[in-house]
């Protein structure tokens, strides 16, 4: 299992216009071959009609146009309901633009399936943010609580039966300390432009991404750790096993 291609996508997006910003050049931004060009719907300075970016490059070149400063990703480390991840329109993240003069955006993706040519697509919309925070939050290298509850989850899949999880959690954990078996490039995805120690935590996070619906973390574990009465165990191991995945997402993608 990895990271939910919508998160991915959005992750991706954010580094590759982060690497732009700080090297002052165009962006490089690679699709997967499950999507189709990403269109943004953007604000115009004059409250005129959006202005519609056909590309990620078409969309980064109009942010610099609107004196962009710094973008970061944001995304929630706690959901509701975490068996409803696997599906479309879930991540609940969001792309955050600030600009001179105080002004700050986010951008939501809302994706839908094409049929006919079997790829999805997906338009990102632009929303002001009124109201934004004085002091944007700072994101700190999460490596020690995150390797700790990898160790947890991955001996409470062992006393349930999942051997499977349990080697998902331990491959994680792997790639946290250092390995290079990046599960990302293993499926055909270009990684994001990301220094050494973060692109190590954000693939670790995508390893260790085992929520969705059918056949995932969310699917026959709870109902075993129900009949072997480990069921607050299974339920707070796996919240916190989310959070530390958000964390390091966040960390990885927006400190550096």
């Amino acid at each position: 299992m990895i990271m939910n291609g919508q998160m991915y996508q959005i992750c991706s997006i954010v580094a590759a216009a982060r690497r732009a910003l700080k090297n002052r050049s165009s962006i490089c931004y690679i699709p997967a071959d499950y999507e189709n060009p990403s269109q943004f719907l953007c604000l115009t300075g004059s409250g005129g009609s959006p202005y519609t970016a056909h590309d990620v490059s078409q969309w980064y070149e109009h942010l610099k146009e609107q004196h962009l400063t710094d973008i970061q990703l944001y995304c929630p480390t706690s959901v509701r309901d975490r068996s409803l991840l696997g599906f479309s329109n879930t991540p609940q993240a969001s792309i955050v633009c600030f600009f001179k003069g105080n002004r700050m955006t986010y951008f939501i993706a809302d994706w839908k399936f094409d049929s006919k040519e079997r790829k999805w697509n997906v338009l990102y919309t632009e929303h002001p943010w009124n109201d934004p925070p004085k002091a944007w939050p700072r994101f700190e290298n999460n490596t020690q609580a995150f390797r700790s509850v990898l160790h947890d989850i991955q001996d409470l899949a062992h006393r349930l039966g999942f051997e499977g999880f349990a080697n998902i959690f331990y491959q994680a954990g792997t790639i946290l300390d250092g390995g290079k078996e990046y599960p990302d490039k293993a499926y055909g995805l270009s990684l994001p432009p990301l220094p050494d120690n973060h692109l190590r935590v954000f693939e670790a996070a995508s390893r260790a991404d085992v929520f969705g619906a059918m056949g995932s973390w969310n699917d026959s574990p709870p109902w075993a750790a129900h009949e072997k009465g480990l069921e607050q165990e299974y339920e707070t191991l796996s919240a916190e096993l989310l959070k530390q995945i958000r964390f390091g997402l966040l960390y990885a993608i927006n400190e550096w």
